[in-house]
């Protein structure tokens, strides 16, 4: 087969590298946004990474341990402490669809910069694997990504856009009846 009719070069793969590619770049210059700009952008792109996600096509991949992770600790912590110091008190929500959240007496918490960061760190994998040209780690890096957005990233996604909505639309009762 043609390198070029393999599925790692379908519209929808193409598509989503493009739009992924655009959300770590930005990520990554976040530090010159301040908390309002930053979430009015996540609220954009976050529906659009689900949306390029969930129309990825499914591949097997027999090649697995090809795929090299390229966002390192340090990495993924600078860039964390950046989101969380621009996001400030907004950084933080309770997660009432956590699985935890049956065993906990208390609230679960949970953190935009730390699920953005997770996001991150998946499709900036993805990218560096789709850059490498060979099939083979394509295949297998695809295979990760559809794993990947089916048990995390996904749900990350659709956590994280209605912290980012509650943030931006602090929505304040005003019922005095009571």
């Amino acid at each position: 087969m043609d390198d070029l009719q393999h599925i790692g070069y379908s519209r929808e793969v193409i598509e989503f590298v493009a739009v992924a590619k655009e959300f770590c770049g930005y990520l990554e210059g976040s530090h010159e946004e301040d908390a309002s700009e930053l979430l009015s952008k996540l609220q954009k792109f976050i529906p659009l990474i689900y949306l390029k996600g969930s129309l990825l096509p499914s591949c097997e991949s027999d090649n697995l341990g090809m795929m090299e992770e390229v966002v390192t600790e340090e990495d993924y912590n600078a860039l964390l402490a950046t989101l969380s110091r621009t996001l400030g008190e907004n950084d933080e929500y309770l997660e009432v669809f956590d699985e935890n959240m049956q065993y906990s007496e208390t609230p679960v918490v949970n953190s935009i910069s730390e699920k953005l960061c997770d996001i991150y760190q998946d499709l900036k994998n993805f990218i560096s694997a789709y850059r490498s040209g060979m099939i083979d780690v394509i295949e297998e890096a695809l295979w990760q990504l559809n794993n990947s957005f089916e048990l995390y990233w996904g749900k990350a996604c659709a956590s994280v856009l209605r912290a980012i909505h509650l943030a931006i639309y602090k929505v304040v009762d005003t019922d005095d009846s009571m």
